[in-house]
């Protein structure tokens, strides 16, 4: 009683852990939600068992047992029995149903007095009979031609009952220890018992400990962890849908960042470097038509027309002067406006501005952090104070739990005064010392016997090892006529003693048929248990189900004997044995969503929204328009090219001052030689400090408009398609965020009661199957019924099966041994034949009469 009211405040505060939504939780780790769980404290190693004991006489025991379920072929009267519990049935009145049950140990009885009765007068009427020289008695040896034929077929019957007595004989001794064995085995079952309960309940209350209490701040710390890392486990999912639309729009804004700098610092570059061209070309163009008109000058000379200066007038017919000029004009390309346009656009580095959209995109973290600030709060304040409730309740039932614990284990120990342990153990002690009557008097039966067969044994020794097939029957020896007298002897014992020990055998009998048959058996096959233990309204006339009543004082909850013990021998849960489902309905209490619907509320006011966050801002839009309307790309880049690939001049410098070297150094006027190489050295400097530097420019001009063209000819699809999807991102941040963000937050509130949800399962698992699996229990059972019907009753049946084994078998041992003694004793006188082949019709015959000693 005290085991149950313990166990239901057990269950009870376990239940009220369960709604806290994160309570006393059996796990160690979690992996994506899931949590391991941590097995239960293994069972402690138990005494006692429910292995049938193997005993050396099991099959004599199950022979005893078979023939006491032969005997009353009927079932026990219940209803009648019922009757007599509850006072309906008047016994003296209405007996004939148990007439009628037992008439078959009636029978048995009637016979085993008959037996007893009849044994001592036969005995009587034979030694009468002997004294008479009748039934044997007279000394007469008729000596006929199968004497030896005779003599060893009696002989060898005479044995085999012996033999048979002995083996009964046996069992007799070893069951009648068994009876003695088992009532001191019931002094080591009980402490084991005892000792099984204690640590049976300890293990069950340890755990409830390790439901209640171990794994609490696992899981406590487990749900604030996830509290505290809101933004992590809610952001980075939402990050991951999104990055697929965010992060290439991100990155081609600032891809197109950085390619527009790059443009803005060529274009830049190439206005100066066709600023710089423009200079050197007017600056170039100025020397060569001063040359030209100087040169022009010189070969007009007399001296270049004179006829002996013929070098110099083939000079001059070859030399082409208005080829003496720019071939390229510089002044065409002109991108100063579209450098400024580009300037404008880029005003603002909106490379920046686009690594700050991302960066605000990437702590998305850090901004629902900052929204759930308060809903965080108020969910810890609400767990917490769910938390120190139930603390202080689980540990005010603890406290309580532990005092009724040792209060009962208390009652249980053999050591503590006045305990029911102590009063059984000295009810035992008593028992014991009553039994050693019994014992003694079962040795002193089996004694008896012991001296029957002995005598039955020597009488065989002695009269086969005296005996001299020479010797007449008249002339036998003192030892085989010993051996004639143990036969004869152990006949007189089995006269003297057959009826006690018939006595002995009924009554075991009685007592041991009754037991197996009414007790035994029923509790076997839990007959007992549906007849009279739960039988409605038997045992308490007021309730259905007393046991229900007499545990939780609930008298319609359908709790019997035979299903507790049944479900505790399939090792159930102590909870689902005992129905307390429907004293204390655990599904209804672990729902903790009706229980602290506050939790709930908290969690679903968490909301985060993404309509602040841009991106890229307007003016970083602005300067990307700005940039596809700059013009760059509608420059004519061919056409500069063309141009500038004209060359610097229109003829080779150098190729003229050669050619006026020449002539200069054929032509005879020293004057004109002098002026024509003055000519030829000022276009060879010409051609060295103002045109090769120039082709310098020039070449860094021309792959400066290459650069240009090729940027330009995507510049304006590349911007195109940047704004595009930053367009379409931002619209999905806006728009797709939102239901990302709120699935997110319902993940994420799915998740922590995910935690809860597989706590109650587990816990309702653990409950129903694993916690306080009450097999020691049905052990105890087993055990006390191993001791009263295996050792105890088998052993009382073995014991009055082995007597009336014996008794059987003297009945033959008898005849046997009275005809097989006028073998062995010394005779007063002898018959003999003189013809051995026809005793019927030879019967000529010799009576000698020897002088007879009494031996």
């Amino acid at each position: 009683m005290a085991a149950m009211r313990i166990c239901h405040k057990c269950l009870l505060t376990l239940t009220f852990l369960f709604m806290s939504t994160f309570l006393c939780v059996s796990a160690n780790t979690q992996q994506d939600g899931k949590i391991i769980w941590d097995p239960l404290p293994a069972e402690p190693q138990y005494n006692t068992t429910a292995e049938e004991p193997s005993l050396p006489l099991s099959s004599l025991f199950g022979l005893a047992t078979g023939f006491i379920h032969k005997v009353p072929p009927k079932e026990i009267p219940w209803e009648v029995l019922r009757g007599l519990i509850n006072g309906t049935v008047d016994i003296a009145n209405d007996y004939t149903e148990f007439v009628s049950y037992s008439a078959g140990f009636l029978t048995c009885f009637v016979i085993a007095i008959i037996f007893i009765i009849l044994m001592p007068i036969i005995g009587i009427v034979f030694c009468c009979c002997r004294c008479c020289d009748n039934c044997g008695g007279k000394m007469l040896q008729r000596d006929k031609y199968n004497t030896k034929c005779r003599r060893i077929s009696l002989l060898v019957l005479l044995l085999f009952t012996t033999i048979m007595i002995t083996f009964g004989l046996l069992c007799g001794f070893t069951s009648n220890a068994d009876m003695s064995n088992a009532l001191q085995r019931a002094d080591s079952t009980l402490q084991s018992n005892v000792k099984d309960m204690s640590a049976y309940l300890n293990n069950t209350f340890e755990q409830f400990n390790f439901v209640a209490f171990n794994q609490y701040d696992y899981v406590h710390e487990l749900l604030i962890s996830d509290l505290n890392n809101v933004g992590r486990l809610v952001g980075d999912p939402v990050k991951e849908a999104a990055n697929p639309v965010v992060h290439p729009a991100v990155d081609s804004v600032i891809q197109l960042a950085k390619e527009t700098f790059g443009i803005q610092q060529v274009l830049r570059e190439m206005v100066n470097t066709t600023r710089l061209l423009t200079g050197q070309a007017r600056q170039l163009q100025q020397e060569l038509d001063m040359e030209r008109a100087a040169l022009n000058y010189t070969l007009g000379t007399p001296q270049c027309r004179n006829t002996r200066a013929q070098s110099c007038l083939s000079l001059k017919s070859s030399l082409d002067l208005n080829l003496l000029k720019l071939a390229a004009d510089y002044s065409i390309v002109r991108a100063e406006r579209e450098l400024q346009r580009v300037d404008f656009a880029l005003r603002e580095n909106f490379i920046e501005l686009a690594y700050r959209g991302r960066d605000e995109y990437e702590n998305i973290a850090s901004r629902i952090d900052a929204d759930s600030i308060r809903m965080i709060r108020d969910v810890k304040f609400e767990l917490e104070k769910v938390r120190t409730a139930m603390q202080s309740e689980v540990t005010q039932v603890q406290n309580e739990v532990d005092i009724q614990i040792h209060t009962f284990l208390h009652l249980l120990s053999s050591d503590s005064p006045n305990s029911s342990a102590e009063i059984f153990l000295d009810a035992f002690a008593e028992a014991q010392s009553y039994d050693q009557y019994r014992f003694f008097a079962g040795i002193a039966l089996c004694t008896v016997i012991l001296v029957i067969v002995l005598c039955n044994y020597l009488g065989i020794i002695f009269g086969e090892c005296g005996r001299d097939k020479r010797d007449r029957p008249t002339e036998r020896g003192c030892l085989a006529n010993m051996g004639g007298g143990f036969l004869l002897t152990g006949v007189t014992m089995t006269f003297m003693f057959s009826p006690f020990i018939m006595l002995a055998t009924t009554l075991s009998f009685l007592a041991g048929g009754a037991t197996e048959k009414a007790i035994c058996k029923p509790l076997e096959s839990g007959d007992i248990f549906r007849e009279v233990i739960d039988y409605p309204y038997l045992l308490d006339p007021n309730q259905r189900y007393w046991l229900s009543y007499a545990l939780y004082q609930v008298p319609d909850l359908p709790l019997t004997t035979k299903e507790v013990i049944r479900g505790c021998q399939a090792d159930g849960a102590i909870y689902d044995v005992l129905n307390l489902d429907n004293l204390f309905n655990l599904t209804t209490e672990l729902d903790y969503r009706k229980q602290y619907p506050e939790l709930l509320t908290q969690l679903d006011s968490f909301n985060v929204s993404f309509k602040g966050l841009k991106l890229i801002d307007d003016s970083t839009r602005r300067s990307l328009y700005q940039i596809k309307e700059s013009g760059i790309s509608a420059l004519d880049y061919t056409g500069y090219l063309n141009e500038v690939k004209k060359g610097i001049t229109g003829v080779n410098l150098t190729t003229i001052s050669n050619m006026i070297e020449m002539a200069a150094a054929a032509v005879p006027d020293r004057s004109l030689q002098s002026q024509l190489k003055s000519h030829a050295t000022n276009l060879r400097r010409i051609q060295e400090d103002t045109v090769d530097p120039m082709s310098v420019n020039v070449a860094t001009l021309i792959e400066q408009l290459i650069i240009l063209q090729r940027e330009a000819a995507t510049i304006s699809n590349t911007i195109h398609t940047t704004i595009e999807r930053v367009l379409i991102a931002q619209d999905f941040v806006i728009n797709r965020g939102g239901e990302i963000i709120t699935q997110e937050i319902k993940n994420f509130t799915n998740r922590l009661l995910g935690f809860v949800d597989q706590f109650v399962d587990y816990v309702h698992n653990a409950v129903y199957n694993d916690m306080g699996r009450c097999k020691p229990v049905a052990n105890i059972y087993n055990s006390f019924d191993v001791l009263v019907c295996s050792y105890s009753v088998d052993s009382l049946n073995g014991f009055w099966l082995a007597l009336g084994w014996c008794i059987f078998f003297f009945i033959p041992s008898i005849i046997f041994a009275v005809k097989l003694s006028k073998f062995y004793r010394r005779m007063r006188y002898f018959e003999d034949y003189f013809n051995t082949h026809d005793l019927e019709t030879v019967p000529m015959k010799i009576y000698v009469d020897y002088e007879y000693q009494a031996p």
